[in-house]
């Protein structure tokens, strides 16, 4: 977990870095000479510059900041989620030893296999004998989030989903849960991802103070996260009562 904090600390403090420039950048455009700004006379200029206005450059980072905060969430929820599974390995846990909220995920993510549209009967035996053979000779379980975790879906439902599969209650009363705000994140992650929207269009209605008070939201809920998972450990919720 000290790894992990290091870098979750640092990438949080990228975010915070970034939205400092953007205020910086904010506040020299509102710094005008003659009715002139710096920034005027570098995007305007003739022969000189770039070919943007000064709006389309904010906008161009602020929907940079949307795809650091989604990076952050999946970062934490996967190292969060992959750190429950090193428990599992370092303490030698099999089947019998976890709680049912795993043995229920670790059945289902042997089994996806036999859901694909290609599998056969013969597939659904052979996966099903994994799971058999697996149990009975009290194998260590083995599992990774990117087999466990919904890849480029995360928001406030698939977050709680995840971590009550492993019997991990997250605390919804909060109020730094807000689902609203972490669907939002994803949807602009996704439609930037993809190229459904531009860089210029993805959050231009969202005002700089805006984008910070949902980072301030979203770092105390993944911090409130990382408590409730450490409390989990401690308690050494992931066994079989």
């Amino acid at each position: 977990m000290i790894t992990f904090q290091d870098t979750y600390d640092n990438r949080k403090k990228e975010i915070e870095n970034f939205l400092e420039l953007m205020a910086f950048l904010e506040k020299k455009e509102n710094q005008r000479e003659d009715g002139e700004s710096e920034f005027d006379k570098f995007f305007y200029h003739q022969g000189e510059g770039i070919s943007m206005t000064y709006q389309e450059l904010i906008n161009i980072l602020k929907s940079n900041v949307s795809l650091m905060l989604y990076n952050i969430i999946e970062y934490t929820v996967s190292n969060l989620i992959d750190s429950i599974y090193d428990e599992i390995r370092r303490n030698h846990l099999s089947y019998v030893d976890v709680n049912v909220s795993i043995r229920a995920l670790w059945r289902k993510t042997i089994l996806k296999a036999a859901n694909d549209p290609n599998a056969n009967f013969n597939t659904f035996l052979k996966k099903n004998e994994e799971v058999i053979d697996a149990i009975l000779q009290n194998s260590i379980l083995e599992l990774r989030s990117r087999n466990t975790m919904p890849a480029g879906n995360l928001d406030g439902v698939s977050i709680k989903e995840a971590f009550e599969s492993h019997g991990v209650q997250v605390q919804t009363a909060s109020r730094n849960y807000r689902p609203d705000i972490l669907n939002n994140i994803k949807e602009n992650r996704n439609n930037l991802a993809h190229g459904a929207v531009s860089f210029v269009d993805a959050v231009r209605f969202e005002s700089i103070a805006d984008i910070r008070r949902n980072k301030n939201v979203v770092v105390s809920f993944l911090e409130e996260l990382i408590d409730v998972v450490s409390v989990y450990f401690e308690e050494e919720k992931y066994k079989m009562v």
